[in-house]
């Protein structure tokens, strides 16, 4: 067999800047996606940020309340003047044009507004998009949640008070010209490319339309194409952007090839639908019990093989407050989480969506969450569209609609500020476990469906694909997800037990004997000394353990501890010294040098020894470098 190889060309329309610059000129490219994508980079200082700027877009016309000048709002001000105007499919006047203006001139993420600084002159606001809505969030457990973890927070860092954010986060003047310039290149766009489809649809008088590239990952402008200009079906493939084109090259290969000819090889099949979005690799259990049992010290793990039983726990555990990672069968290609890989909670609780957004994504509280519906309840939930023929027009999580005014109330975790929700159909036949557990949610509270958003928690971090990644990600969550959900494993944290580790703890009224701490794997250290005008030196001491089930390698897996106490005490837990051994040898060292006047002095020096001890051995277990 002759294969026979031909280059396939991704540009389409000219490139303006040097090759040899950042990204290659495509930010300098007269194509939507490529305008929309250096908006951006004038956001956020990064061209492939595209899904926050769609999601920045519908804060245009919020008004919060000005706390400093009673009686007036803060708003973001419409820019004037169109970004994108014309028509692509024209090469009169009325062509494509593009105004670069509102995005010249210092990047908004690189401004240093006085707003972002105190009196004092430090920088308060370094999270300089981080805001949130001006709805008060009374008798929720998602704030409860938020204040909870927020003490968790306070402890870690060193009995250090810190202020607890505000209720309500107002935007910089930074995020309202972002906004500006958000929500002027979304509708820019959307009126770009309703245009460029409607005449199409008229000069073809096709009925159903095919979305591919980039652009098909914007929710809102698909949304609109689906509903509002007659086609029968609108299908968008789960991997739109560059990561389909490897199905794309592989479809190529496989029917495009002249070497396979009649005769000479048979052809294979075409695809009579549409590849699966669920093409990771396939984890056994075995696999999966692997990497539990390395986690074990920090896991209580449960074996839950009767799917209706795992479902309740899961309901009963996200209806209370609680956050869950959901991990089963093969991961989704694709930037969306469809149920695979996913991090599931309550949509009715409105507080989770910045304890989600801070706590457990660690981004900025602005951005908004997706629902899994079930498909059967989509148009009772969700404006879809008079003539809607398929009500599973979102399987990907690819479309964007309005909640029904009667239902925003009632899901707020999963409506955006401007009443849309970027949802997600599940289908019976498609997906029966994740359809399985959403109706169990519905049978339990009335709301057929659940916040979904993808399995990660790291800064940077893509979707979990391996059973250690997830197990990583979890236990790096630090408590922010309460519950892992592995196959037919239920998995919490397991909380340090101080008990256990002082011989405190008894069994059917027998005392254990105490553990000693055990250091997770071999550990290397690193300080540094930077010492001040003043001759006053810090010292920051560093730790790779790359045994340890939540080392990462960003950064090559760098672990930055308290002080050096952290690290003498990280040194001892060799597993065969206990905690009075290292507490008498401390309290020794510590009053050698000085003759200890009274009983309520020595109860002081061995109350704070203790404390500190404790308080670090604690965060040691729970960053998984030592165990007992």
């Amino acid at each position: 067999i002759t294969y026979v190889w031909q280059p396939i060309f991704k540009r389409f329309v000219e490139e303006k800047t040097p090759p040899a610059l950042y990204n290659h000129g495509f930010e300098n490219m007269d194509s939507v996606g490529a305008i929309y994508s250096r908006a951006s980079s004038h956001i956020f200082g990064n061209w492939n940020t595209c899904g926050k700027v769609m999601g920045l877009a519908p804060w245009m016309g919020y008004n919060w309340s000005n706390p400093e000048k009673e009686g007036e709002s803060i708003t973001a001000k419409r820019i004037p003047q169109a970004i994108m105007k014309g028509k692509i499919y024209e090469e009169s006047d009325e062509a494509f044009q593009v105004d670069r203006s509102s995005m010249m001139g210092m990047p908004f993420f690189a401004r240093l507004d006085p707003d972002l600084f105190n009196k004092e002159g430090e920088m308060t606001r370094e999270r300089r998009y981080d805001f949130d809505d001006d709805d008060d969030v009374d008798d929720d457990e998602g704030e409860d949640k938020v204040e909870e973890y927020d003490e968790f927070e306070i402890m870690e860092q060193d009995g250090k008070d810190e202020e607890k954010p505000r209720k309500n986060i107002l935007p910089t003047n930074a995020a309202l010209d972002a906004i500006s310039l958000a929500a002027l290149v979304q509708d820019d766009l959307e009126s770009t490319v309703m245009s460029f489809v409607k005449h199409f649809k008229g000069e073809t008088k096709q009925e159903n339309l095919c979305l591919a590239g980039g652009v098909a990952l914007n929710s809102v402008l698909n949304g609109r194409l689906s509903r509002e200009l007659g086609f029968k079906k609108v299908f968008v493939p789960p991997y739109p952007g560059d990561d389909g084109i490897a199905v794309g090259c592989c479809a190529y290969g496989l029917y495009s090839n002249a070497a396979l000819s009649e005769g000479e090889v048979d052809r294979p099949k075409l695809w009579s639908e549409p590849l699966s979005p669920y093409l990771g690799c396939q984890y056994t259990n075995d696999q999966m019990r692997k990497e539990i049992e390395a986690a074990a010290p920090w896991l209580e793990v449960e074996l839950v093989s009767n799917d209706q039983e795992r479902f309740d726990m899961m309901t009963t555990e996200i209806e209370s407050g609680g956050v869950i990672a959901w991990y089963q069968g093969r991961s989704e290609l694709g930037p969306r989480a469809l149920g695979h890989r996913s991090i599931l909670a309550d949509p009715r609780k409105k507080g989770l969506v910045r304890f989600l957004n801070e706590k457990v994504k660690k981004r900025e509280s602005f951005r908004p969450f997706a629902p899994s519906v079930l498909l059967e309840e989509v148009d009772t939930w969700f404006e879809v569209g008079k003539d809607s023929e398929d009500l599973n027009f979102s399987p990907y999580m690819s479309m964007t609609a309005m909640v029904k005014q009667s239902k925003r109330e009632l899901i707020p975790a999963v409506t955006h500020v401007d009443g849309s929700s970027r949802l997600q159909t599940v289908a019976k036949e498609a997906e029966p476990l994740y359809h399985g557990f959403i109706s169990n949610f519905f049978k339990r509270t009335g709301v057929p469906m659940v916040l979904n958003t993808s399995f990660n928690t790291l800064p940077g971090e893509p979707i979990v694909e391996s059973p250690k990644d997830a197990i990583r990600s979890f236990m790096c969550s630090m408590g922010s997800i309460d519950m892992l959900v592995m196959g037919d494993y239920v998995i919490r944290r397991k909380d340090a037990d101080v008990r256990r580790l002082l011989g405190e703890k008894s069994d059917k009224g027998v005392l254990l004997p105490a553990t000693f701490p055990r250091r997770a794997g071999p550990v290397n250290y690193e300080s540094k000394f930077t010492f001040d005008n003043d001759d006053t030196v810090e010292t920051v001491t560093r730790v790779r353990m790359p045994d340890r089930p939540m080392h990462n390698e960003k950064d090559d897996g760098w672990f930055t501890l308290l002080d050096d106490f952290e690290g003498q005490l990280l040194g001892i837990c060799s597993g065969s010294v206990s905690v009075n051994d290292i507490l008498s040898q401390y309290y020794m060292d510590s009053t050698a040098d000085e003759d200890v006047e009274s009983e309520e002095k020595d109860r002081e020096i061995q109350e704070a020894l203790f404390s500190n001890t404790m308080q670090r051995l604690v965060r040691l277990y729970e960053h998984s470098l030592i165990s007992w």
